[in-house]
């Protein structure tokens, strides 16, 4: 479901995601990932530590790499994504902004936007 009240608790729930990210060496966690039914994933990457309610609204080019998952982390496929997105999203205040992201942030970006969907890399085996 897409994130409704931007209040203290959804920032414990993405604290929390962070905690849980870092404590499992992930790069990426989403909502769904740690039994929330909630548009929220959170990334590693430094720039875009969250985002809330994430669309992503345009695909450029296409690369294939091996990737893995905290939710199968016995699995390493092979997955075809775009190598550019573009991506709309709110921060935890509910602030709307945009995400031009490349190369591996688009990949893990696209990564956390399919659990957002129900999808794990394990389609692409």
């Amino acid at each position: 479901e897409p994130v409704a009240v931007f209040d203290g608790a959804l920032h414990v729930l993405l604290d929390a995601m962070h905690e849980t990210m870092q404590a499992n060496d992930g790069q990426g966690l989403a909502a769904p990932q740690v039994g929330y039914g909630l548009r929220a994933i959170v990334l590693g990457d430094g720039q875009w530590p969250e985002l809330v309610n994430p669309e992503i609204v345009i695909t450029k080019g296409s690369e294939c790499r091996q990737e893995a998952c905290l939710s199968v982390p016995w699995r390493i496929v092979a997955v075809e994504r775009a190598e550019k997105v573009v991506v709309t999203a709110q921060d935890r205040n509910g602030q709307p902004f945009v995400v031009n992201a490349r190369g591996p942030v688009a990949r893990l970006i696209q990564h956390e936007v399919d659990h957002l969907d129900g999808l794990l890399i394990t389609r692409f085996a």
